[in-house]
């Protein structure tokens, strides 16, 4: 397998072929793409289709609640508006395409049908390899590798009769990846609200606020805090404050800094804001919080 050729096949792919047609269904194009190397991204969902396969390597993919295996050989599809994760220690080869249907374009009752099937269907197809969508798509980017400027109608064409077929898998009953039955999972939410939450205490020495967090978990604003009131009843804004709190209170226990270093360490605008700020929370200024605990 040329990886070289399909890494240059997806560039090409990505400049000239952004929109395609087949059997009654028309399709726009978000990106094609490979990574040799993909480990972990955060769980997140999109609006659209997003359909890998797995070139090399071993790894998880999460969906919703739910975690599978993954394999050299492996396809899988996240559908829109689904919560996923991709996992992997040692890193595994990816080749994928992101899309969605046009509805204006398409026959309605292929449209609906072939979002019915990647809706209801199966999530994960091992030993996709064999299949013919996987020859086609290998064929597409090699072909696509030569920068055929000439041959755009048939590439466009090829695409169409891939996209068309990548979700013929999905719909049939062998080889579908079980879940991992030695691997629990927690709630989504509480997976979103976890890594959201690791995101704040990576960043407290700067100005956060929720719509930077938000935008880094691909939510709302409004998601954002439903998931943070739904966790006990804090907001936003009361976690971030008890977060900086915690922070400065290690620092005042453990280090020699100033006042006004731990405060910016800290996230605080001002030593006067802080100082007010933990002598409400704490009962005491944080002076005098350092001089009784201090090792």
């Amino acid at each position: 397998m040329n990886i070289e050729a399909i890494e240059n096949g997806s560039r090409f792919l990505n400049e000239m072929l952004t929109k395609c047609k087949a059997s009654g269904l028309a399709f726009k194009v978000h990106y094609w793409d490979l990574r040799p190397q993909h480990y972990s991204n955060h769980i997140h969902k999109h609006s659209y289709y997003e359909v890998c396969y797995v070139l090399s390597g071993v790894g998880e993919y999460q969906d919703e609640d739910t975690v599978y295996g993954l394999e050299a050989g492996t396809l899988f599809v996240s559908r829109p508006g689904v919560w996923h994760q991709i996992r992997s220690e040692n890193g595994m080869g990816l080749m994928y395409v992101a899309y969605e249907l046009d509805s204006e374009s398409s026959r309605e009752e292929d449209f609906r049908r072939y979002g019915r099937n990647l809706e209801t269907g199966n999530v994960v197809f091992k030993n996709a390899d064999y299949t013919r969508s996987i020859h086609y798509w290998l064929g597409l980017y090699h072909h696509a590798s030569c920068q055929p400027y000439n041959e755009i109608e048939d590439l466009t064409m090829m695409a169409g009769i891939l996209l068309t077929s990548l979700v013929q898998p999905f719909g049939q009953e062998g080889n579908v990846s079980s879940p991992s039955p030695a691997r629990s999972t927690d709630s989504t939410r509480y997976a979103v609200l976890r890594q959201s939450k690791q995101y704040i205490r990576d960043n407290l020495s700067r100005p956060l606020k929720i719509e930077e967090v938000a935008d880094y978990m691909n939510l709302s604003t409004r998601q954002l805090s439903r998931l943070f009131q739904m966790d006990g009843g804090d907001t936003f804004l009361s976690y971030l404050r008890n977060e900086r709190l915690k922070h400065a209170e290690i620092l005042l226990k453990t280090s020699i800094a100033s006042l006004k270093e731990i405060a910016a360490d800290s996230g605080f605008q001002s030593v006067h804001y802080f100082t007010n700020v933990f002598t409400e929370q704490m009962g005491m200024p944080p002076g005098e919080y350092r001089r009784r605990h201090l090792d």
